[in-house]
């Protein structure tokens, strides 16, 4: 299962109990995939959402706050949600009604027109009411994904709601931010997204629309991906310092045979020959376990082996 599902039927899973809060899960639902059509010269909308429960939750509720029928058109695969994805209509006498009871429609001088203006009425005014409404929002057009846990996995934290146009994307942004959620707006071909990037600015969002326990999953998700990334600049670390003590003990190894042919080893005082012989002997070793032969510190055995690569660099001057 995908973060969006989880956090989706979390949301479907509690159900929502005053009226209001009902009217502006609707509201949302319908605002985030609804399209407009007209039929024998009566309105309709039509709108989409993911998964039979949430589907069952929307004609339960559009029955319980309008007292109208909703009629399923279509069920199709949802490729993305792994779900079928379900195509509702809303149509007849009182469909316009509805929907500028919803907010969806507002008159402007004796016109009826979309009111694209997401949080300026009654539907929004409580804090309660915005959170189902975000709620529906999110479970018809947003989504959300998480990074894996492997390290070639190159997918970042992100949280996107969808929207037709770019005011309803900017309003959304703008009401986040008011409580705390920073996002941003993008332009994407013919659509605007609100987004969340932020690990921690999604956790926020979720917790916002009441979802805990998807919360508790993605803190979950944040730690073990830490951890991942920890092992991982650790394994890189101790590669590099491996690959750069096997180069250092390479050009050791070189010159102290570049000694050997030209003057000999007993050409070298005692402690550097003594040095050159274990290193030759011991090329697999690290430096303490080589200091610990030698009976002398990491930083005397440095020192002995600097001065023979400087001893080979004389020579090869010569």
């Amino acid at each position: 299962m995908n973060f969006s599902s989880t956090i989706k039927n979390e949301i479907i899973s509690k159900p929502i109990k005053e009226r209001h809060c009902k009217k502006a899960f609707l509201a949302g639902i319908i605002r985030g995939s609804g399209a407009l059509y007209e039929t024998d010269g009566r309105l309709g909308i039509e709108f989409s959402v993911t998964g039979e429960d949430t589907a069952m939750t929307v004609h339960r509720y559009f029955e319980q706050v309008f007292n109208y029928p909703i009629r399923e058109v279509a069920v199709s695969e949802d490729r993305l949600n792994k779900k079928e994805k379900f195509t509702l209509s809303v149509s007849g006498v009182e469909t316009e009604d509805i929907l500028k009871d919803l907010g969806v429609l507002i008159d402007v001088e004796d016109e009826t027109v979309v009111n694209l203006k997401l949080y300026d009425g009654h539907i929004t005014e409580k804090e309660c009411c915005l959170k189902s409404f975000i709620k529906g929002l999110f479970l018809s057009a947003g989504s959300c994904t998480m990074p894996h846990t492997t390290e070639s996995d190159k997918t970042g934290y992100h949280l996107e709601i969808v929207f037709s146009h770019s005011i309803p994307a900017m309003e959304t942004s703008t009401k986040l931010r008011a409580y705390g959620i920073e996002s941003k707006v993008l332009r994407r071909k013919e659509s605007y997204i609100t987004y969340i990037k932020s690990a921690e600015e999604i956790k926020n969002f979720i917790a916002f629309i009441n979802a805990p326990v998807s919360v508790l999953k993605l803190t979950d998700l944040m730690v073990e991906r830490e951890f991942v990334n920890n092992v991982n600049r650790r394994k890189n670390c101790d590669l590099g310092n491996l690959n750069r003590q096997v180069e250092a003990t390479a050009k050791q190894i070189d010159a102290i045979n570049h000694i050997k042919n030209r003057s000999g080893l007993e050409s070298l005082k005692k402690d550097l020959k003594e040095t050159a012989i274990a290193r030759l002997e011991n090329p697999d070793d690290t430096l303490i376990e080589l200091a610990q032969k030698l009976n002398v510190t990491k930083s005397c055995l440095n020192h002995r082996l600097r001065k023979l690569v400087a001893v080979s660099e004389e020579l090869k001057g010569r």
